[in-house]
């Protein structure tokens, strides 16, 4: 089998996602062929799982192509790319700034989210092409974002067969099997229905506890958080706010998520940096985000230093020649577990984004929707999850009428279809600024957006 990853150079993804395919028995033998606009960085990553295949004794083939020839007779494709780079992406955050508009993350929705969909949308389009005429009936996994828009345009386009990914729902549950002190990750489970990074919690099922949603509570959480790292002095869940907004998001990440919860009547089952994005009237000001304790994600340096340091720490492997420690065991990306149910019959159960063809029932057809869904041999198919809980259903309905509006200004180059699109978005609270901003993020793009006439 045959499987490309496009920005097969990301020091941060390509390691992690490829040893994970490496650990598996079924795949084995199997290409890997790298695709990256980086030379420099491909070959550093293709070097580090060569290193992997060779220490643990597989039969894979790892390879380095550029994109015709690696999606020649393809059987599935993985793009993890981010068109425009660090600077783009600081251009995302900076200039909402100037119209009084903090972006806690700035790649989903909002200014930043629709900015990042306009660059990114004609590279996505330009590779389902690709796909259509190298290897039409391979899937495009991508785990890029803006994750929903960028499955919605190649849907759109029906070029090819395509879904999104995110770890988001992982992380949550990872951190709710701790706060209900489980062994076992098999003791908690439940659905997750939604839109990507504003999916919410449904049907949670905890061993041994009756109603386990009646526990999600402020107070809960504080003495979870207070038992888990012992950093919070005595108090009340505000005082303990007060004394993290030196240091959002790092002493007590999910409180949003718990504030969510008692305030609105739902949980979110994404971070907080994220799902405040979409609630109004949060990111008014870097002052109210404190007070929510929710940190930002600066793109610079942060980002841009991770690559570095992670990028050094490869080389520093590869010269030691110590083990490959991604190796060592699986990941929670259920990236892997779409490969192997798509290419070698065993199903697995995955979180994707696709098309809503029923899975959410009280949601419009056709848009892009995120829940459990099945891989095996006959595709990815979504998983029936119901309604949405009436607390969230409206938000999420503004939510999609801001990315379909978006996704339609991507694929068309409209600017009148990209005003309507700003002027849904719950995060531009000032109506005034939309022209001018628009203005100016689309200058700011100028150079990636050949579908507008600028």
């Amino acid at each position: 089998m045959k499987i490309v990853i496009i920005g097969g150079g990301s020091v941060l993804w390509t390691p992690r996602l490829g040893c994970d395919l490496l650990l598996e028995p079924s795949l084995d033998g199997s290409e890997m062929c790298l695709v990256d606009i980086d030379p420099q960085a491909s070959a550093l990553c293709a070097a580090y799982l060569k290193r992997a295949v060779r220490q643990h004794k597989l039969r894979w083939k790892i390879t380095v192509s550029g994109i015709d020839r690696a999606l020649k007779d393809a059987d599935l494709v993985l793009v993890s790319i981010s068109t425009g780079g660090f600077e783009a992406m600081s251009h995302d955050v900076t200039i909402p700034e100037k119209y009084g508009i903090y972006h806690s993350v700035g790649d989903t929705v909002g200014p930043g989210g629709i900015s990042r969909t306009l660059r990114n949308v004609p590279v996505f389009l330009e590779i389902a092409r690709k796909m259509n005429r190298f290897c039409p009936d391979a899937w495009l996994i991508h785990v890029t974002n803006p994750l929903n828009q960028l499955t919605r345009a190649v849907e759109k386009s029906g070029l090819i067969q395509t879904v999104g990914m995110c770890h988001e729902y992982t992380g949550i549950m990872n951190m709710l099997q701790s706060f209900f002190n489980l062994e076992k990750r098999s003791d908690i489970d439940s659905l997750c229905i939604g839109v990507n990074h504003f999916t919410v919690l449904k049907n949670l099922k905890v061993k041994g506890i009756r109603d386990p949603e009646s526990q999600l509570t402020l107070d809960n959480y504080f003495a979870y958080e207070q038992g888990r790292s012992g950093k919070l002095l005595a108090g009340t869940i505000d005082d303990a706010v007060i004394r993290a907004s030196g240091d959002p998001g790092k002493t007590i990440p999910y409180y949003f998520n718990f504030y969510v919860k008692e305030k609105w009547g739902f949980f979110p089952m994404a971070s907080s940096c994220h799902v405040c994005e979409s609630i109004p009237g949060c990111n008014i000001s870097p002052e109210n985000l404190a007070s929510l304790n929710i940190y930002r994600k600066d793109v610079l340096p942060g980002r841009p230093q991770r690559k570095a340091e992670r990028a050094q720490k490869i080389t520093n492997i590869l010269n030691s020649g110590e083990a490959v420690p991604e190796m060592a065991a699986r990941s929670n990306e259920m990236f892997c577990d779409a490969v192997v149910g798509l290419l070698t019959g065993e199903s697995r159960r995955i979180i994707v984004a696709m098309r809503n063809s029923g899975q959410v029932a009280d949601l419009p057809p056709e848009v892009t929707v995120e829940t459990w869904a099945l891989a095996s041999r006959c595709g990815i198919n979504p998983v029936a999850s119901g309604k949405i809980p009436s607390r969230a259903k409206g938000v999420m309905e503004q939510i999609i009428m801001e990315e379909e509006l978006t996704v339609e200004a991507a694929m068309t180059g409209n600017f009148d279809t990209l005003i309507m699109a700003l002027h849904n978005s719950p995060m531009v609270h000032d109506k005034s600024v939309v022209v001018d901003m628009a203005k100016d993020l689309l200058l700011a793009n100028k150079e990636y957006l050949p579908q507008f006439n600028i």
